[in-house]
């Protein structure tokens, strides 16, 4: 049975996990997928896997470049220098391209591996798990 949707909408930046007003959304795996069909799949796949809807946000695609540019024009002075902002800056490249971003609600490392093995089943280019002291590419 399909659960296709069952993800929460980011509708504010207010719902995005920051630090100190950055985005920094420790113990999450942010997903670039290129298409909706490879969000759904994903979202279906993380769900058969035991995730729960509420441990999935989705950017839909209009929320995307709008949030992610909300975010990059929101960063202190000092952002500009660090891993975060560039990561930031290369999720909006990608969501005016078409991507859509999928932030999963990982524990620990095993988890984030495990959420990225279904990801890149499910077509993703780009995965990014934020540690506690770490922000780590995953694919």
């Amino acid at each position: 049975m399909s659960v296709t949707g069952t993800a929460s909408d980011i509708a504010s930046s207010e719902s995005v996990p920051t630090s100190f007003g950055e985005f920094q959304p420790v113990g999450h795996v942010m997903v670039g997928l290129p298409t909706q069909g490879n969000v759904d799949a994903l979202i279906d796949a993380l769900h058969e896997a035991g995730w729960p809807p509420e441990s999935l946000l989705r950017f839909t695609p209009g929320q995307s470049v709008e949030e992610l540019q909300a975010l990059v024009e929101g960063a202190g002075p000092l952002a500009g220098f660090g891993y975060e902002i560039t990561l930031l800056r290369r999720y909006l490249e990608l969501a005016r391209n078409g991507y859509r971003w999928l932030l999963v609600k990982v524990d620990g490392t095993d988890e984030a591996a495990a959420a990225v093995q279904h990801a890149r089943a499910c077509h993703a280019t780009l995965a990014v798990h934020y540690r506690r002291l770490v922000v780590e590419e995953l694919l």
